[in-house]
C-alpha cells in the first residue's frame, strides 16, 4: 500500500514539473483580441538565431557576447511554447492560441520581429522551416496588471 501511494505521489510531482516547464495553461476568461497575424518558426540553431562559435569554441550571439544556447529573453530555457514577440505590442507573458500550433506565451523577443509577428518556437529546424511564415487568425490574453 505505500509503495503505491509513493509511486502515485511521484509520477503526479513528475507531471505537474512536466506541466510547468513545458506547457501553457489556457486562462479562464474570453480572449482579449482575436487578430490576423504573421507567425513564423524558429529554433536555437545557428540557422535561426544567429550565434556562432568563438575562437575558443564557445557559443556567442552576434554582438560577441557569450551565449547559453536556447535561452529566452527573460530568463527561462525556449521550449515548445515559447513565442518571440515585440515586447512593444505584446508584453512578456501574453498568452496565444495559435491553430496548428496550440497555447504559447510570449518568453522570448526577436530581434527581426517587426511590430505585428509572432516567432513560435519549435525543438527541431525543420519543424520551422517546415512552419516557415503562415499568417493566422490568433487569439490573445495580456496579462493582467
Amino acid at each position: 500500500m505505500k509503495r503505491r501511494n509513493i509511486l502515485w505521489t511521484a509520477g503526479i510531482l513528475a507531471a505537474l514539473t512536466l506541466v510547468q516547464c513545458h506547457w501553457v495553461f489556457p486562462p479562464l476568461r474570453r480572449a482579449d483580441a482575436i487578430i490576423t497575424i504573421k507567425t513564423t518558426g524558429y529554433c536555437a540553431s545557428m540557422q535561426s538565431t544567429g550565434w556562432k562559435f568563438n575562437w575558443l569554441g564557445l557559443p556567442v550571439s552576434r554582438n560577441g557576447k557569450l551565449k547559453i544556447v536556447g535561452q529566452t529573453a527573460s530568463g527561462s530555457m525556449a521550449h515548445p511554447g515559447t513565442i518571440a514577440v515585440d515586447p512593444k505590442v505584446f508584453p512578456s507573458g501574453t498568452k496565444f492560441y495559435i491553430p496548428g500550433y496550440g497555447w504559447g506565451i510570449a518568453e522570448d523577443v526577436g530581434g527581426g520581429i517587426n511590430r505585428r509577428e509572432l516567432d513560435l518556437y519549435f525543438r527541431q529546424h525543420r519543424n520551422a522551416e517546415n512552419w516557415g511564415e503562415q499568417t493566422k487568425k490568433v487569439k490573445v490574453w495580456y496579462p493582467r496588471t
